[in-house]
C-alpha cells in the first residue's frame, strides 16, 4: 500500500475542487499598453503535479505578437450556488506555436487540438499561490448558547 504525500493531496483537492467550480475569471497584469482582455475560462486541464493550468481564449482583435508572451496572470474559480471559491496567481505564457503545443507532453490530444485551433489560442499558466477561500456559513448558536455566552461576558 502507498502513501499518498500532503503536496500531492493538495494537488488532489486543488484539481477537484477546480473540476466541481469549472468556471474562472481570467485577469493579467502588464505594463505593457496593450493588455489582454478578461476572460471566462470554462474548461481548462490541470497537469499531474498541479503546477500548471492550461485553457484556450478566443484569438485577440490585434496580432498575438502584440501581446506580451508572459504576464501574471489571477483566475477566479468560480460558480453560483457553491460554499466556496479558489483564486490562482502565477505567470501565464501565451502559447501560439503549433509545434511547441504539440511537444507538450503532459497536455490531452483534445487541449492540443483546441489550443491549434485558428481562432483561439492557448494559455499556460505556472502556478505561484492558490487559495480556497470557504465561505460555508457558520452554524448560528442556539438561543442558550448565545445567552450564555452573554452573561458571561457581563460577569466575567
Amino acid at each position: 500500500m502507498t502513501t499518498v504525500t500532503t503536496q500531492q493531496q493538495e494537488v488532489n483537492v486543488l484539481k477537484s475542487k477546480i473540476a466541481e467550480l469549472q468556471t474562472a475569471l481570467l485577469y493579467t497584469e502588464s505594463a505593457s499598453p496593450i493588455k489582454l482582455p478578461t476572460h471566462v475560462i470554462t474548461d481548462v486541464e490541470v497537469d499531474a503535479d498541479g503546477g500548471t493550468i492550461w485553457f484556450t481564449i478566443p484569438k485577440p482583435a490585434m496580432h498575438i505578437d502584440a501581446y506580451d508572451k508572459e504576464v501574471i496572470a489571477k483566475l477566479d474559480f468560480f460558480k453560483k450556488g457553491k460554499d466556496f471559491f479558489v483564486k490562482i496567481k502565477g505567470v501565464a505564457t501565451l502559447l501560439a506555436d503549433a509545434d511547441a503545443i504539440n511537444r507538450m507532453d503532459s497536455l490531452s490530444a483534445s487541449m492540443k487540438e483546441k489550443m491549434k485551433d485558428t481562432g483561439s489560442i492557448g494559455i499556460m499558466v505556472k502556478i505561484e499561490d492558490t487559495n480556497i477561500v470557504d465561505n460555508t456559513p457558520k452554524s448560528a448558536q442556539n438561543w442558550l448558547q448565545a445567552s450564555r455566552s452573554q452573561l458571561s461576558s457581563w460577569f466575567f
